[in-house]
């Protein structure tokens, strides 16, 4: 089995990820691998970490957001095509899961026409209900976020005012690209169900796969 997780940072992807690496899944994370790419920057900067990363980045109204976004989206897109090159050239039918970063979706048709082909994307959706919780925690574990055309900032509006405001436009527009491309979409309330365990999950996506 081949899956790749798909949704936003806060969505559990990492979580479950790592709980299919424990069951024996060959575990591939995106944010590692870009992070490792990036290393002797932030090392220069004396920075590590994937918040670190996010520093590195800044945010939509930063100067330097414009070259930093570019250049992570490049190296997004190499190593998802080094991960599904690898994929594709395997012998090896050992079980393997993405851990996708939530910009995924910018990298481009024709790598997510190879992901959708040779693994299957599940969608970790999160509710409406959840998405002030999202930005807390957006806020308070930042990652590196692509934030395309969902940014706009209004007169007499501060940064954070302005970064608040658009967060759940940024949701609902990626929202749209993952129901896209995705094969199985799991909800919020499950995922995050304490009695659902990674058995219960395997014998969910694999019902479904079927």
């Amino acid at each position: 089995m081949k899956i790749s997780l798909v949704g936003m940072s806060g969505s559990g992807k990492t979580y479950w990820s790592k709980k299919l690496g424990s069951y024996g899944f060959r575990r591939y994370c995106c944010d590692d691998l870009i992070e490792e790419k990036l290393e002797r920057e932030l090392k220069h900067l004396g920075y590590s970490g994937i918040a670190d990363v996010s520093k590195w980045m800044g945010q939509p109204f930063d100067r330097r957001y414009p070259a930093t976004s570019k250049k992570y989206l490049q190296l997004e897109e190499k190593v998802m095509e080094e991960i599904l090159s690898g994929i594709e050239k395997s012998t090896n039918n050992k079980n393997i899961v993405i851990d996708t970063t939530g910009s995924v979706i910018y990298i481009g048709e024709g790598a997510l026409k190879k992901l959708t082909r040779l693994t299957k994307v599940i969608y970790f959706k999160t509710p409406d209900s959840v998405k002030k919780k999202m930005y807390r925690l957006y806020l308070q574990d930042p990652k590196p976020v692509i934030w395309g055309n969902a940014f706009n900032k209004k007169i007499n509006e501060t940064d954070f005012e302005a970064l608040e405001r658009c967060y759940p436009k940024l949701l609902a527009i990626r929202a749209k690209k993952y129901e896209k491309i995705a094969g199985i979409t799991l909800g919020y309330k499950v995922l995050h169900d304490s009695d659902f365990s990674t058995t219960k999950f395997m014998e969910a996506i694999t019902a479904l796969i079927s």
